[in-house]
């Protein structure tokens, strides 16, 4: 398996941009038997017809989706568009675009799933996931319908853009079309063994005392201690009036007690009768802890993640998508988890990083067993 990467700043003339990819890609030389290759882009790429013009131009079917900002190894910033190319003469990638998620939620997902299975004559190894974002809907939901069904490692992301009130540009990508409503998935199967790193929130940043969620349904948090989790809130004085002020920034680290990693959750709003809509599953029995996001824990985890991948000589590539949450913690240095990236990794290997609107990625319980994940606040990656 190799990772070729490719980037561009051109929005507005294909020709131009077509060239500049190309170029970087080195084709000719460069590509083996089989390919695939995954976008995140700015939704100006989407708006300009330069998305659709890139993946007509590619030799090998294209997924991805939008991103508040991204990188590869030569460049990074917010108004870019980032290629990535798996190409192995050993490994099989299929791809598929599912229809609008908005009937029979798991029969759509599966029907996606068994036509991108379909094309491939192994049982895949992995999955690459890009999820729409669907406010009335929900990430998880959709990973769920698609764990359900793939009974293999799930990486992904969730699509984002610059309007992070309601996210209205966010697209997922397949072979060109962008879509706000549909997701699209790519599946490698042969000789891929994938390693997944999750970081959210230091120890030194963890509340050391925890509380345990003693009522909740799906991803909403109802009681905390036996107490509405409203009033839990106002009591650790994270509550202001009848708001949420100052919550979205904070990390609630959730162990489901099964010998699983912990998984980061963040709170969208506080209902009426007392109970919290989180980012992610909240199962009853599960401990609760209150962590704080600030620059200095950002950059220590993203180290974190990066040592962890880095010490394994046999990786070919590397995918990281961090949570957009992190991003706007960064506020007036939005650059330097990229840069930080840059710094630790630099060249030594293919990597692409491009923030989430909803992480997905596996993490690893007693024995090694995974369980696939949906993730809030979190820097995620997949080595290959």
């Amino acid at each position: 398996m190799r990772m070729l990467n490719a980037w561009t700043l051109e929005a507005d003339e294909p020709e131009l941009a077509i060239a500049e990819i190309k170029t970087q890609l080195d084709m000719d030389k460069q590509l083996q038997k089989n390919a695939a290759g995954f976008i995140t882009c700015s939704y100006d790429f989407v708006e300009t017809g330069m998305v659709e013009a890139i993946c007509q131009a590619m030799p090998f079917p294209v997924v991805g989706c939008t991103t508040l900002s991204n990188g590869v190894n030569c460049e990074a910033g917010p108004m870019l568009l980032c290629l990535s190319v798996l190409t192995a003469d050993d490994c099989q990638f299929s791809t598929v675009l599912s229809e609008p998620l908005n009937g029979d939620l798991d029969g759509l997902v599966a029907d996606a799933w068994q036509k991108a299975r379909a094309q491939l004559n192994a049982e895949p190894s992995m999955a690459l996931a890009f999820i729409p974002f669907i406010s009335s809907l929900g990430g998880e939901l959709i990973l769920f319908a698609l764990d359900k069904v793939a009974k293999v490692p799930i990486f992904g992301t969730t699509a984002c853009d610059h309007d992070t009130a309601q996210y209205s540009n966010s697209f997922t990508i397949h072979n060109g079309i962008c879509s706000r409503d549909r997701m699209s998935i790519l599946l490698l199967a042969g000789q891929v063994t994938p390693r997944f790193v999750v970081t959210s929130t230091s120890e030194q940043n963890l509340q050391k005392q925890k509380a345990i969620i003693t009522r909740s349904q799906g991803s909403v948090m109802r009681e905390v201690n036996n107490m509405p989790a409203r009033e839990y809130f106002y009591a650790l004085g994270l509550m202001a009036g009848d708001g949420v002020e100052g919550m979205s920034s904070v990390p609630f680290v959730v162990d489901y007690q099964d010998g699983s990693q912990p998984v980061a959750r963040a709170i969208y709003r506080i209902n009426e009768d007392g109970s919290a809509v989180c980012g992610g599953m909240v199962p009853e029995g599960s401990s609760l802890s209150i962590g704080r996001m600030d620059v200095p824990d950002i950059m220590l985890t993203a180290q974190q993640s990066l040592e962890k991948i880095t010490t394994d000589e046999s990786i070919n590539g590397v995918i990281m998508f961090p949570c957009l949450g992190r991003n706007m913690v960064l506020g007036m240095e939005p650059m330097l988890e990229l840069e930080k990236i840059q710094q630790v990794i630099g060249n030594k290997l293919p990597w692409h990083a491009a923030y989430s609107g909803g992480e997905v990625c596996p993490v690893y319980g007693v024995g090694g067993n995974y369980s696939n994940r949906f993730h809030n606040f979190t820097f995620i990656a997949c080595a290959i």
